[in-house]
């Protein structure tokens, strides 16, 4: 009987052992996860969706939020209702006005947009190119139309989270042309690299601007040092898409 006790205690032993190597493993590989996350949330901040700007990436895809609010230069703003079925009445392709091919020019001497179909003028105005970033000087063509997106990025005090930027047209990389709601200083730089328009003048360029269609490409967007009606572009090492 004794022989039977002693062998029956040692396995008892033998288990509470590995139960307890067990226990302590668990314990160590629960901690180690807690601490690899939460290293990871600190150290690695995740970026939000943004165009323009080198401290982000882009978020190239229809995005509409009419519950939420804006943030620029640390203030509060409130970004314009988007009503999409309204939105997707407008032309994707753009308005015809007027025989010739259609040209968006941006002199970046004046802070002035011209948009020409042949020699016919169509518009002029006032638009704020990059301060935080440069604008890119070259000639581009509209690869993507999108009715609305959000853009952010920057960081301190030129952080930015702007929902719902309206009537967007991308010209090159995640470079655009866009309304601007956040502020009212057109005729001075104001952006981190895109070309702000006010919302009325944004619309009524959407609307008539081409995008891509098969192998034709979207209106061509030329971005200039400066500029002399109606096609003389001035630029100093242009880029070319």
């Amino acid at each position: 009987m004794a022989k039977k006790i002693k062998r029956k205690t040692k396995r008892v032993s033998v288990k509470k052992s590995y139960g307890i190597k067990y226990l302590k493993l668990s314990l160590l590989a629960t901690v180690s996860c807690v601490i690899v996350f939460t290293a990871g949330n600190i150290l690695i901040k995740p970026e939000l969706p943004c165009a323009n700007s080198k401290t982000c990436t882009s978020d190239l895809s229809v995005h509409i939020d009419n519950n939420a609010t804006g943030i620029f230069e640390g203030h509060t703003v409130t970004p314009p209702k988007i009503n999409l079925k309204r939105e997707l009445a407008s032309a994707v392709l753009g308005a015809s006005t007027s025989a010739g091919q259609k040209h968006i020019y941006i002199d970046l001497s004046t802070e002035r947009l011209y948009a020409y179909q042949g020699t016919t003028e169509f518009m002029a105005t006032y638009i704020s190119s990059g301060k935080w970033d440069p604008t890119p000087v070259g000639n581009f063509h509209i690869w993507e139309k999108l009715i609305a997106t959000r853009m952010a990025g920057g960081s301190g005090a030129d952080a930015y989270n702007l929902p719902n930027v309206p009537n967007v047209m991308y010209f090159y990389e995640d470079y655009g042309l866009h309304g601007a709601y956040w502020h009212n200083n057109f005729g001075h730089p104001m952006s981190h690299g895109c070309i702000n328009e006010r919302l009325v003048d944004a619309k009524k360029l959407y609307d008539w601007a081409d995008g891509p269609s098969g192998n034709t490409p979207g209106t061509e967007v030329s971005v200039c040092n400066s500029f002399t009606a109606p096609n003389t572009c001035v630029q100093n090492n242009p880029i070319n898409d």
